[in-house]
């Protein structure tokens, strides 16, 4: 027999007075992963983000920056509008608006705009222009030169040489003499007179007989010459050409003074000439009708006046402050206060202030709520640390109403692996089923210990399995296919509807059946509990060294209540509704276990008291972070 050795007793003198009630922890549990659960979803929040975001921002050179330009903002502003208004206030802008707004002012102005002085404007910058003196002196000069060329014209048509040699044009002597000039009878003459005096017809002359001579050609021709120079016209024709007038008429006809004046008087009696005076005439007409108007204008009561004002030194100084940069800058101040622009930057900075300050606020009123402040108390404390300690490594909450076969198997590891069958331990009366006495339903496991007969097999050495008959059955859950872990929390909720002597089984064990721990065990007492680790190896003959303790006083078929394993490399804690029950430091398995709830019967039974049950509400296994 190996060693056994007894640990610490746990007694509880009265029910309940040092394991909470389930419903508390429970609830304690459901409350604290509520509250971190909160905790986890507001530190993820987007709300707590954009508070940091703020707390970054408004702690930030940009929020500063941005405050100070808005600052500035409406300061200047601020100093804009003083400053117009004092200048407003002020003598010098206070009597150029008097001025400005004075009747006089408003005549001047009225004035001004009129058409009247519009036009008299317009009359004075043409009549004082270069280019009206200079048309005007165009215009004279040009009427100068064409009455010149007139007076010109008619004293040379008046003088004796041109007089006597229109009268001689004109003449009935002259008209006879050109009507001669070019006639048959002429050209005749002229043909003859060139014949008779050519060497030809004086060489037939003197070679002829003078009688004979008569009757040729020649004669004939010759005596037609002597009469043709005989006529009143030849002889009128010859004399008249050879006169002293018409030889002094000739000569003037060729002269460059008649030429001139034949171009004179072509000029003269021209549409150009004509066209040339009387436009000279008309716009100088014009030009002086201008001259007067302007000079009546000029001298009359209203321009003075108007000039006589204009030319004040009250109007010149309102006229020098009226141009200088100061009304300027304040007709410009003036206009800006008055715009869009300044209304608009006004509402701008105080839209961006407001934005800002409620910013502030915003970020104020977070970090004073109780939700933040919540959260600070247990960012920085201890209180979700066991929590935050494990995760789930393997969870059933049966809420289905089938057992999960991907989670749990109904025999024994070494059955199923060495003959694929359930089997019984040597030492047990009642036969675990494959199955059959477990039960599911309201999220609650059962196995079901009954009277009843059936057979099956049983692990018997040194025979191994053989078939046996039994009058009780029950049943068993394991997760040795399916889940398996080296340290961590095991935890379970139980409920045990005891039966004597039915033994009630939170266990678990390794590959080799050892090492084994008893995390809750009932044997023959419902308010003794014994909690064990067994090490060693299976096949020695000695058997399993154990550490056993032993947990008195609470009557576990009373309530639900929640076994705890904790395992560590160095140390084991066994735990009920998270009151430490039992500590062990010996021994602690350092390799990977799996879970087994199982119901069993080793002592003798009436079966009065059957069936039994023990009730599993859930089974959560964790894995430290």
């Amino acid at each position: 027999m190996g060693n056994i050795t007894f640990g610490n007793k746990y007694f509880i003198f009265s029910k309940f007075s040092s394991i909470p009630k389930t419903s508390k922890i429970e609830q304690d549990r459901a409350n604290l992963a509520k509250e971190h659960e909160d905790f986890i979803a507001f530190e993820n929040s987007q709300e707590l983000k954009d508070f940091y975001v703020l707390e970054k921002y408004l702690s930030s050179k940009e929020h500063s920056n941005l405050m100070s330009s808005i600052e500035t903002g409406k300061k200047g502003e601020q100093e804009k509008k003083n400053r117009y208004e004092s200048q407003k206030k002020s003598k010098k802008f206070k009597d150029y608006f008097r001025f400005k707004e004075s009747q006089k002012m408003k005549n001047y102005n009225d004035f001004v705009e009129s058409k009247e002085l519009k036009d008299y404007e317009e009359l004075e910058n043409l009549v004082t222009s270069n280019e009206f003196a200079s048309n005007k002196k165009s215009l004279e000069e040009q009427k100068a030169v064409e009455d010149q060329k007139e007076k010109e014209y008619n004293g040379q048509k008046k003088s004796k040489s041109f007089k006597t040699y229109f009268k001689f044009k004109d003449s009935a002597k002259l008209k006879e003499f050109n009507s001669i000039v070019g006639s048959k009878e002429l050209k005749e003459f002229e043909e003859l007179e060139k014949f008779i005096n050519s060497d030809e017809f004086k060489q037939k002359e003197n070679a002829a007989d003078p009688k004979e001579f008569k009757n040729t050609e020649e004669g004939r021709k010759q005596q037609e010459y002597k009469n043709l120079k005989k006529s009143r016209n030849i002889k009128f024709y010859y004399k008249f050409g050879e006169s002293a007038k018409y030889k002094s008429y000739l000569e003037f006809e060729k002269s460059e003074g008649l030429k001139d004046f034949y171009k004179l008087q072509d000029y003269i009696n021209s549409d150009e000439f004509k066209e040339k005076k009387i436009k000279a005439e008309k716009e100088l007409n014009e030009i002086n009708a201008k001259l007067k108007d302007y000079g009546q204008k000029k001298k009359s009561k209203q321009f003075k006046d108007f000039y006589k004002f204009q030319n004040s030194q009250k109007f010149k100084d309102f006229r020098t402050f009226e141009k200088s940069k100061e009304l300027a800058d304040y007709l410009e101040l003036e206009k800006y206060l008055a715009s869009d622009e300044h209304k608009e930057l006004l509402i701008s900075l105080e839209k961006k202030e407001k934005t800002e300050n409620d910013k502030k606020k915003q970020y104020e009123e977070f970090k004073n709520s109780k939700k933040y402040k919540w959260y600070l108390e247990l960012k920085d404390s201890d209180k979700f640390d066991e929590l935050k300690k494990w995760e789930i490594a393997f969870e059933d909450n049966f809420d289905s109403d089938k057992l999960n076969k991907e989670k749990w198997m109904t025999r024994y590891f070494w059955g199923d692996k060495l003959i694929n069958d359930a089997y019984a331990l040597e030492t047990d009366t009642a036969f675990p089923t494959d199955g059959k006495n477990i039960e599911i339903s309201n999220n609650i496991l059962k196995i079901v210990t009954r009277k009843e007969k059936t057979n099956g097999k049983v692990w018997k050495q040194p025979f191994g399995f053989i078939p046996h008959d039994f009058d009780y059955t029950t049943g068993l859950v394991s997760t040795a296919k399916h889940h398996r872990q080296k340290y961590g929390k095991i935890e379970a909720k139980i409920k045990v509807n005891y039966a004597k002597p039915v033994n009630y089984n939170f266990w678990m064990t390794s590959e080799k059946n050892l090492p084994h721990v008893d995390i809750l065990k009932l044997k023959k007492k419902k308010s003794k509990i014994d909690m064990a680790h067994h090490t060693g190896n299976i096949t020695d003959k000695k058997g399993p060294d154990t550490v056993k303790a032993e947990f008195s006083g609470l009557d576990v078929s009373q309530d639900y209540f929640i076994y705890t394993l904790e395992w560590q490399k160095n140390k084991l804690t066994w735990k009920i509704n998270d009151v430490v029950v039992n500590e062990q430091t010996q021994g602690i398995p350092q390799e990977e276990m799996y879970l087994v709830f199982s119901s069993s019967i080793t002592g003798k039974v009436d079966g009065s008291s059957l069936p039994a049950s023990m009730e599993i509400d859930w089974v959560r296994c964790y894995k430290e972070v």
